[in-house]
């Protein structure tokens, strides 16, 4: 039982750590001098924690065990269909959630009429 729940921690320590990191860099103020742009700022930063350092990686998770279902249920027609479908469900639901991302930055970038070119627009 000890090593069940220390295998389990440590892989979630593993996983977590570098999440709670990476969310430590995105404030772009401190204390009184915060303005608007700097809320903007924060805002932009949540979003693209949200969407490249969590979505990203459960959308992963998601399809390797999609994938595992489809592989070991080979024979079994109900529990196959249902792992295609949860298969379909998370590749469509990430594209609604990255075509989102890039069609609201496209029309900020229409809008900001910024100097550098949409692809680093698009990455800030």
């Amino acid at each position: 039982m000890n090593k069940k729940i220390i295998t389990s921690f440590l892989s979630l320590s593993v996983i977590v750590l570098p999440v709670v990191a990476v969310a430590q860099v995105g404030i772009p103020c401190n204390g009184p001098d915060c303005t608007f742009d700097s809320f903007i700022m924060l805002i932009n930063n949540v979003v693209k924690f949200l969407i490249f350092s969590v979505a990203v990686p459960l959308a992963a998770i998601g399809f390797v065990f999609a994938g595992a279902k489809l592989v070991l249920n080979q024979d079994k027609e109900g529990a196959w269909s249902a792992a295609k479908e949860s298969f379909w469900n998370i590749g469509i639901g990430f594209l609604i959630m990255l075509g989102s991302f890039v069609l609201i930055k496209l029309i900020l970038y229409q809008f900001l009429n910024t100097a550098e070119g949409f692809t680093l627009f698009l990455l800030q």
